[in-house]
């Protein structure tokens, strides 16, 4: 059976020479030498994923420091405006013409 993920890295692979060369044309030397780095540690970590996937041994991984987790905040909601109770004079709910079998004229 084939690798079921070659197909997948056969499109990520090709995405990575267009954001690589996407760099290439940035203004902004800083943003383009970050770019070019980034990908670079991209293309490293989905090399080593392609390994690992196709049976090479896994090796200790460094421990980090622990990311410190920020509790999700509740946006808070204005106070709802009131219902405005009274109807506005003029205005009329349904149809305005009269039906003929409701004996208008």
């Amino acid at each position: 059976m084939a690798d079921p993920f070659e197909r997948d890295f056969g499109y990520l692979l090709p995405f990575f020479d267009k954001v690589e060369g996407a760099a290439a044309s940035l203004k902004d030397p800083r943003a383009r030498e970050e770019l070019v780095a980034l990908m670079r540690e991209e293309r490293d970590r989905w090399a080593r994923i392609r390994e690992l996937l196709g049976g090479t041994p896994g090796k200790a991984v460094e421990s980090r420091a622990p990311v410190a987790v920020v509790p999700a905040v509740t946006p808070v909601r204005p106070p709802a405006k009131p219902v405005r109770a009274e109807r506005p004079a003029g205005f009329t709910v349904g149809s305005l013409r009269v039906h003929r079998d409701e004996g208008g004229s």
